[in-house]
């Protein structure tokens, strides 16, 4: 049986590879026709080009949206950095060569911000709420997604859901890997402190409500699955079932494909 990481990169680089194969797929049914001067033919080509236009064209725009909320978000967290506690907490953890800031924020926010630069962002209102400890878990599990550069994966996977809408095989495996991103760096915060405890004590205030501004930009501790997490929690020693439901969104990707292919053929 596989493990869940190995769960993981397989749904992720067979998603992947079937975009890429589909797209590749796509690509060259409408050069041959164009240059066989078949082009026109049948509606499946012409639909076929008109999805690759719309995919290319929306992958663009959400890039371009992407750079600009974590610009934005950037800014916003300069604008209102505590220099005090940011100063403090990137000495303290100067060995984890991260960079760590301190905004003056009255909500619980721990995040990962940046695709190919990630960084690390804390509210006051996190270190008024939460113990030192309770700290040093957020940290730890915002570390996790900042060395296994999380933020990129799930950019990239969410820009294919996203700009492919008509393989809605994609969106399950998106979801799945999300909800395992949290569960591994929950699951690395306990291994460091070596106790459940002060992870499972914040996952309790975030449940209770605690306020958690949203950013879109980011990778949030409060993201997602907190009752898988919640779940990790309680038996840590124990693997949690995340369920991958691929069923209908597989042969609903698999009819769209072949109607394509006969459309394609006649």
């Amino acid at each position: 049986m596989m493990s869940p990481l190995a769960k993981v990169r397989v749904s992720y680089g067979l998603t992947v590879l079937l975009v890429a194969a589909v797209a590749g797929w796509m690509s060259g049914t409408v050069a041959l026709e164009t240059v066989g001067g078949a082009w026109g033919a049948g509606c499946a080509s012409g639909l076929m080009l008109g999805l690759l236009i719309y995919s290319c064209g929306r992958m663009l725009l959400r890039i371009l949206k992407q750079w600009r909320l974590t610009v934005k978000g950037l800014r916003l967290f300069h604008s209102c950095l505590h220099r005090g506690w940011t100063e403090r907490l990137q000495e303290e953890y100067r060995a984890w060569h991260t960079e760590i800031l301190v905004v003056r924020d009255k909500g619980v926010v721990g995040l990962t911000i940046g695709l190919f630069r990630p960084r690390i962002i804390l509210s006051t209102g996190t270190l008024a709420q939460c113990s030192a400890e309770e700290v040093k878990g957020i940290l730890l599990h915002e570390l996790h997604h900042c060395r296994k550069r999380d933020n990129l994966k799930l950019f990239l996977l969410t820009l294919l859901a996203e700009s492919f809408f008509y393989l809605p095989v994609i969106k399950p495996v998106l979801a799945y890997v999300h909800t395992w991103q949290e569960l591994f760096a929950d699951s690395f915060a306990i291994r460091q402190m070596g106790t459940s405890l002060h992870v499972g004590a914040v996952l309790l205030k975030l449940a209770g409500g605690a306020g958690t501004p949203e950013y879109g930009a980011a990778l949030q501790f409060a993201g997602t699955a907190l009752d898988y997490r919640m779940l990790q929690v309680i038996s840590p020693e124990e693997e949690v079932q995340v369920p991958l439901k691929l069923q209908r969104p597989f042969l609903v990707t698999c009819c769209f494909l072949l109607l394509l292919m006969v459309g394609g053929s006649s």
